[in-house]
This record gives structure tokens, sequence and C-alpha cells, in this order.
């Protein structure tokens, strides 16, 4: 089931007005194969795969199952990392412009991609990078 946070947070996803504590304790709180579902469906099985830095291209769509693989702490990690700046960058008016974001190099980030730095689990940097995106407040 994909969660649309739009329609339950209302103006917290407005983009001048980023709600970072609600996204924080969705973060926390989200069962993790509801977040593998969601980011499946939002940036693909591949890219959701190289976030929690598996190599196998079948993982991703165990996670996604109650059923399935049970998931390691350190991916447990990446992939709530990566569900936070997914739902970070869920204020842009474009879903494809938050694909693409994640997937190029970023000047903030040493020329890096963002979802390297989700992999290595460089969350300070990302979602500040995210957040900033997002808000236009280029002094974050």
């Amino acid at each position: 089931m994909r969660m649309d946070f739009r329609a339950v947070w209302g103006d917290a996803w407005n983009m001048k007005t980023l709600n970072h504590s609600a996204v924080y304790v969705e973060t926390t709180r989200a069962n993790i194969h509801d977040i593998v579902r969601t980011l499946i469906d939002a940036v693909g099985a591949e890219t959701v795969g190289h976030i929690a830095g598996s190599t196998d291209a079948t993982a991703p769509h165990r996670w996604a199952h109650p059923q399935g693989t049970e998931l390691d702490i350190l991916t447990k990690e990446r992939l709530r990392l990566g569900y936070r700046v997914w739902l970070t960058l869920q204020s842009l008016e474009d879903p494809q412009a938050a694909v693409d974001w994640l997937m190029a190099p970023n000047r903030a980030l040493d020329e890096e991609r963002p979802m390297d730095f989700i992999a290595r689990l460089h969350a300070q940097q990302v979602v500040s990078t995210a957040e900033t995106l997002v808000t236009g407040d280029a002094t974050r």
C-alpha cells in the first residue's frame, strides 16, 4: 500500500513548511516492510537494493513481504534513511524530480549521488541537502 502523507499531514508537506519532526517520527515508526514497498514503488527495486547495500536484485521484493527475508540492522537503518529522504522529497511537486535528485551527482555532496550517501549511512549530509532542496534555504 502506497502512503500519501500529504493527505494525512496537509500543510506539513508544503514546500516551505517542511515538518522535520513528522518526517522523523514516521520514519522511525513505520513498518520496515511498508517502507520497502513504498520505496520500490517510488524509485524501483534496483535503487532500493543499492540504497540498502545489497547486490541481490531480488532482495527488495523479498523484504517487502512480512514473511520474507529478515533484514539485518544495517540494512534496516539504510532503508529507514532512504525513506526519510524520500519523505522529505515528497514536498517537491514532481515525483520524477525527486527520483532524479537521488540518482544524480550533487555538488553539495562532493559530486556524489545522494543514494550513495544513503547507502553509506551519511544521514546528516544527505538529509540536510534534501531539506535544503525542498525548503530553498541555502543557509542549511
